[in-house]
């Protein structure tokens, strides 16, 4: 094995003599220049979208949004309440789709979603584990498709086409409860943590970049080898290991060193940081937590049989609950089935312990900034 590259010159980037924190949204742009813009903490988001959504300039778009919102919190406490079960799916799903529009009419060109369809369908209904999702391309037939309008704005380009997902490809790319799949299938983990991703600059060449670090016996417990980490994580290309002599409490760290640097104008990195966590968010997972450091990053490793049915996170979150929705709506009676079945308990904590991390995420991708409840309440 030839050895290792060594990193590119330049240090961490610093913010008043801070770490520069990783984050979707680092950064808030202002008349001349970016500016680095802190966590939101709310022990709800509900608040804080309503007031995003009273500044929209359209009163009819905006009067629309904020009805969405609305429908959202209360299917939101619905599908939560602790004594609701046969009906949670699909009230989960109706407030999904309605912060989807709300998504959508803040963030998109899309005047209305009136009339909108689902944009994705049951194709075949045998048994849980022989499910197909189709989502279709929008406009379709001349009706706004929701599932491609979502994937649009959350990653710049929806579907060309109809597009047909497996369900027992969808299921592993659950952060929660993967290790509950993982015990049902018999399967390895998928999902490698970040020890951390750091802002790295070049202050001579006036250029940023992203390092990823990883622990090596990570990826040796699941035995996973580095190239496979690159090319099936879907950073090949963008990131090479370099050499990294770090470690944390005896974990030796490996480092992947985004390989083509953003260049920034002046004496303002910050100007470049959404553009460069544009090229990598969406072969990103997170989660979020009530205490530091408040996001966790994951990269999910694909293997490639499964790679037509690759989603970024939301959305595969909102298809697979889309499904559930639709058995607890239609065929009532087969969700029972499902949750005696081996996937039972990935369906149970699926639908139980994800809303609020999808009522979390959303929000922010809607808001465009880091958004989590307080540690102290």
């Amino acid at each position: 094995m030839p050895p290792l590259p060594q990193p590119r010159s330049g240090e961490r980037l610093q913010t008043k003599g801070r770490p520069t924190e990783f984050s979707y949204w680092p950064t808030k742009r202002l008349r001349a220049h970016a500016k680095i813009q802190p966590k939101l903490f709310a022990l709800a988001p509900w608040g804080t979208l309503t007031s995003a959504v009273s500044k929209i300039r359209e009163a009819t778009k905006m009067l629309e949004a904020s009805a969405c919102l609305k429908q959202a919190q209360d299917f939101y406490l619905v599908g939560t309440e602790r004594n609701v079960e046969a009906a949670r799916p699909l009230a989960l799903y109706y407030c999904y789709m309605n912060l989807l529009k709300v998504y959508c009419l803040l963030r998109s060109d899309k005047q209305s979603f009136n009339d909108a369809r689902h944009g994705i369908a049951e194709v075949s209904t045998g048994t849980f584990e022989s499910t197909t999702l189709r989502a279709f391309r929008s406009p379709n037939q001349n009706k706004i498709q929701n599932f491609s309008e979502m994937m649009s704005v959350l990653t710049g380009s929806g579907l060309d086409g109809s597009h047909d997902y497996l369900l027992t490809h969808i299921l592993p790319q659950i952060l929660p409860g993967h290790r509950i799949w993982c015990e049902a299938t018999n399967e390895r983990e998928r999902f490698i943590s970040f020890e951390s991703i750091q802002f790295w600059q070049n202050k001579s060449d006036r250029c940023v970049w992203l390092n990823l670090y990883v622990y090596a016996d990570d990826l040796s417990r699941l035995s996973r080898t580095h190239s496979e980490f690159l090319s099936q994580s879907g950073l090949e290309g963008n990131f090479r290991e370099v050499v990294c002599e770090r470690a944390n409490d005896g974990r030796r760290i490996i480092c992947f060193e985004q390989v083509t640097p953003t260049t920034y104008p002046a004496s303002h990195p910050a100007d470049a940081l959404l553009e460069l966590v544009a090229g990598v968010r969406h072969d990103l997972w997170a989660t979020v937590s009530s205490v530091p450091p408040y996001r966790r990053y994951y990269a999910y490793l694909t293997p490639d049989a499964e790679l037509e049915s690759r989603l970024p996170q939301l959305l595969s979150i909102y298809a697979l609950t889309f499904q559930l929705g639709s058995v607890t709506r239609y065929r009532p009676q087969e969700y029972d089935k499902i949750l005696e079945g081996k996937f039972g308990a990935r369906i149970q904590d699926f639908v139980t312990g994800q809303p609020a991390q999808f009522l979390y995420l959303l929000s922010s991708e809607i808001l465009q900034q880091d958004i989590t409840q307080p540690s102290i309440i």
